[in-house]
């Protein structure tokens, strides 16, 4: 019975952060789970699109949740600002 209990109020506390992505947070501005160089760019990115396209395994033109999570070191490492704001926002 006691297990139980621990149980049911544990439940109260799962969330849904595990699947949150700080990358798809700061960096995609559309809101369509993928990040393109555009999207890099308006963010204050240098994108170098052959290090870009390397990270595109699938040669869809954006990096989607798992690419960006692969590629972190070298398209978001060094070449992004750690508070992007978009072009539009900048004062």
């Amino acid at each position: 019975m006691k297990n139980l209990f621990t149980i049911s109020v544990l439940c109260f506390f799962v969330t849904d952060a595990f699947a949150d992505d700080w990358r798809m947070r700061k960096f995609d501005l559309n809101d369509d789970e993928l990040i393109t160089a555009s999207e890099l760019i308006a963010s204050g990115c240098s994108v170098n699109l052959g290090l870009f396209n390397h990270a595109d395994k699938n040669n869809d033109e954006a990096l989607d949740k798992r690419e960006a999570r692969h590629a972190s070191n070298y398209i978001f490492g060094k070449r992004c600002p750690r508070n992007p704001q978009p072009i539009g926002v900048r004062g």
